[in-house]
């Protein structure tokens, strides 16, 4: 049986942020490629990027060499969850299958020109997000493109209820240019894995770890760094 790595623990975590990343993102107008770093309550993650006008990679690697790679293909509707050291791969449909947070037909946004900036040597256009769903969530936040449609930097803030989700998520060098088409493909040899029977087995796996006593480390959670702009100034609606 597989067991997941560490990596594809986080890449979970990662994808559950996807639909906040999206209610603010419009896809690039051209190719490129850029390191990524995005911070959460969570704690920093580090990505490399690879995207299209269509298709878009991530890859992630640990410490120890073992990683993950998500291939989102929006002209087909699909995520690729990628496990190279173990050539195996998950499909998840992202067509709103998770519910009205991810449908855009129930999203109305409020898009303000902010002016322009100088952001890691690119000249970008600084906007103000406010998004609302028909059942009143609501996004609130700034994002930072270019003129080719290439979202820079963005720090957003999600309310629902009294529950708060904050995400900074910001490009480093950034190279416009033509990707190669096989970074978007499953590759060869590689075996489609069962996510519903692999779910199940996880959550068999919990139940047990929970009667079990962990460890403690000691270590204290790691904290967001605050930015210039506090989640405040987002000016999302209460």
């Amino acid at each position: 049986m597989v067991y997941l790595s560490a990596a594809l623990i986080v890449f979970f975590s990662l994808f559950s942020y996807q639909p906040v990343s999206a209610a603010f993102m419009e896809r690039p107008k051209v190719e490129y490629s850029a390191d990524s770093t995005m911070q959460t309550e969570e704690g920093t993650i580090q990505q490399h990027v690879y995207a299209t006008p269509t298709k878009e990679r991530k890859e992630m690697l640990t410490g120890g060499g073992d990683g993950g790679i998500m291939i989102f293909r929006f002209d087909t509707k699909v995520l690729w969850i990628l496990m190279p050291s173990e050539k195996m791969y998950m499909e998840q449909s992202v067509a709103g299958s998770r519910g009205q947070r991810d449908d855009p037909a129930q999203w109305t946004y409020e898009h303000t020109a902010m002016g322009d900036e100088t952001l890691n040597g690119v000249r970008v256009t600084k906007y103000k997000t406010i998004a609302t769903s028909t059942d009143g969530k609501k996004y609130g936040g700034f994002s930072w493109r270019t003129k080719e449609g290439i979202t820079l930097k963005q720090d957003m803030l999600y309310k629902e209820g009294n529950k708060k989700e904050r995400m900074l998520i910001e490009l480093s060098n950034l190279k416009i240019g033509k990707q190669d088409p096989t970074l978007f493909e499953i590759p060869a040899g590689f075996t489609k894995l069962d996510m519903a029977g692999m779910m199940g087995g996880m959550m068999g796996r919990e139940g047990m770890e929970q009667r079990a006593p962990r460890p403690q480390t000691g270590k204290p959670p790691r904290t967001m760094p605050i930015p210039d702009e506090q989640p405040e100034t987002l000016e999302a609606p209460p």
